[in-house]
């Protein structure tokens, strides 16, 4: 069920989420593609590369779900669907859980942090709730 246009205008801050949802659920997508081309490589170098090619197949897979994750995130925030708010909410929250428990190894990460905090402050704003028809 999609959003009634001739209501509300899609907010602003709401296009620009599903636009960088969309680069990021296709880089995320070919990143994946990668690490599983990659991850044969490693395969033929005894337990430790296959070991280590099973960690990279696992972190390939799961960048491709989560890429398909954004393309649909991107599609629903575009299209003003009610549940890409929560699901906005969702992977937005995780990406600040996984960038705060990274902060321990990867101070950059701090960046992460930081960005989906802002998205999930926005996506709390009233004017984006009542959007996605959740005021």
């Amino acid at each position: 069920m999609g959003f009634d246009y001739a209501k509300v205008e899609r907010p602003f801050g709401v296009t620009v989420i599903a636009v960088l949802a969309g680069i990021g659920g296709v880089l995320g997508i070919l990143g994946g593609i990668g690490g599983l081309a990659i991850s044969s490589m490693f395969s033929g170098y005894g337990h430790g590369g296959a070991m280590l090619s099973a960690l990279i197949m696992v972190y390939s897979l799961l960048a491709i779900i989560f890429g398909v994750l954004d393309l649909i995130l991107a599609w629903g925030l575009w299209n003003g669907f009610e549940w890409a708010w929560l699901l906005g909410v969702i992977l937005s929250g995780l990406g600040a859980l996984i960038a705060l428990l990274s902060l321990i190894n990867n101070p950059g990460s701090i960046i992460s942090l930081i960005v989906n905090g802002i998205i999930l402050y926005y996506l709390f704003k009233p004017e984006v709730k009542a959007y996605f028809g959740r005021a």
